[in-house]
């Protein structure tokens, strides 16, 4: 359920430095005039200006901007393989910017009490909602972690981070028309297989029928490789695995039933513990160093969308006690 900011109590703004472009008598410059003068935002200022919004982002608003740095900017071409000029040419750069937008003044403190409440997402201009949380005394936007707070203008307030925001969508492995059981079948036997270990122990377990099911399930699954690491680490064969008497209940471990928890509600969780399907058994979730991780394994796929839930990819099995 896509929620709004309906109170922002006053907080201490817990150590983050802020930033502004004003003088005694307040802000003389909007958000794009402030960005403009800003040389950390140089190339957020020229998606703006490619994407046709610097007179949205010039109107009377108030706007909360949570504005890339040109770091941030370089990273994500990076990790994308991406020129600065794919960038502007692409559909969605609109979306991606608008993702950084909320209707409405947020500053530091108010955006920091809403992270520490129950309804910590906010819906952006695109439609999507964002989540903020708090790792230690750090403000997190989804996976973006808050670096400058409070950058006044006359019509909002800019907040600048490490990471660009990608709106949330179904990954390419997604497939509603199966179940996640059926999924992780297909995706154990494809030309290039992943869950195999983890199909094999599901249908060990007896849990394969189970994930069949209405659900809604939300399903944490180690690749082949974190299985491989977990034998290596336990000295011991893929076979003594299956053949343990607790091998349900490490994997019910990775599985929440009865909700769908989509990236951003996992982000949203940042600080929390999960009930999973192990009633012995909750997972914590965290983000740290721009990574989510459940119960210290780190997620690398998110949103893989099934007909009765979803699946996210985690790079180790998680085993708590039960499997020491």
């Amino acid at each position: 359920m896509k929620t709004k900011i309906l109170s922002l109590a006053l907080l201490g703004a817990i150590g983050l430095t802020g930033c502004g472009s004003s003088d005694d008598d307040g802000p003389t410059l909007d958000i794009v005039e402030t960005a403009q003068a800003d040389d950390r935002f140089e190339n957020l200022v020229t998606a703006v200006t490619t994407a046709d919004l610097v007179s949205t982002l010039q109107s009377e608003g108030p706007f909360t901007v949570f504005a890339p740095t040109d770091d941030a900017f370089a990273n994500y071409l990076d990790e994308n393989n991406l020129t600065a000029t794919e960038l502007l040419a692409s559909d969605s750069l609109a979306d991606i910017l608008t993702y950084h937008v909320y209707v409405g003044e947020v500053l530091a403190s108010s955006a920091i009490s809403v992270a520490g409440s129950s309804e910590n997402q906010i819906e952006m201009v695109n439609g999507d909602n964002l989540a903020l949380s708090l790792t230690g005394n750090d403000l997190y936007a989804n996976l973006s972690k808050v670096v400058v707070t409070d950058v006044t203008a006359t019509n909002g307030v800019i907040h600048a981070i490490d990471k660009v925001l990608t709106p949330p969508s179904a990954n390419a492995l997604s497939d509603t028309d199966k179940t996640i059981a059926a999924l992780v079948t297909d995706l154990a036997g494809a030309a290039e297989p992943e869950f195999t270990v983890l199909l094999e122990a599901l249908s060990t377990a007896d849990l394969a029928t189970a994930l069949a099911g209405d659900g809604p399930f939300t399903v944490f699954a180690p690749t082949d490789a974190a299985f491989t690491a977990l034998l290596e680490q336990l000295d011991i064969e893929k076979s003594d695995l299956l053949a343990r008497d607790d091998l349900a209940d490490i994997l019910k471990q990775h599985v929440v039933s009865g909700v769908a928890i989509d990236s951003v509600a996992a982000f949203a969780a940042n600080g929390s513990d999960v009930q999973t399907l192990n009633s012995a058994q909750k997972i914590s979730v965290a983000i740290s160093g721009g990574e989510l991780t459940v119960d210290g394994s780190t997620v690398v796929i998110t949103d893989v969308q099934t007909s009765n839930g979803v699946i996210h990819v985690i790079d180790t099995v998680i085993t708590q006690n039960d499997a020491q």
